[in-house]
């Protein structure tokens, strides 16, 4: 099941184990999509799980090409101001400023 795959791979990150974690949450997504097509809020949090993954990796542009992705979707369906759409904000700006773009993170945080 998608969600088992998921909370393996949560796991699989918090031991550090990067590659096998992204692996999981890929075989969960790839379940989703199946299921519930791209433009599905369960798709979009495995998505950002995995972001999570590529920016604890240093891997910053890749997860916030997907945190852009992921933004997009929760703004569609459930609106700019729902804290789903400020966590993905917050996740976005924690890479501006590991990033040293403190500008950017400042205007998310606004």
């Amino acid at each position: 099941a998608p969600t088992t795959l998921m909370n393996i791979a949560n796991v699989l990150m918090d031991q550090g184990k990067f590659d096998e974690s992204l692996a999981k949450h890929q075989e969960s997504l790839e379940i989703k999509i199946k299921a519930l097509g791209h433009d599905h809020v369960d798709v979009a949090k495995t998505e950002e799980n995995m972001a999570i993954v590529y920016r604890k990796q240093g891997h910053f542009d890749k997860a916030l090409e997907i945190y852009k992705k992921v933004l997009e979707t929760k703004c569609r369906v459930f609106g700019h101001d729902h804290v789903d759409v400020a966590k993905t904000e917050e996740n976005m700006a924690i890479i501006y400023k590991q990033q040293g773009e403190f500008a950017k993170a400042l205007e998310i945080y606004k």
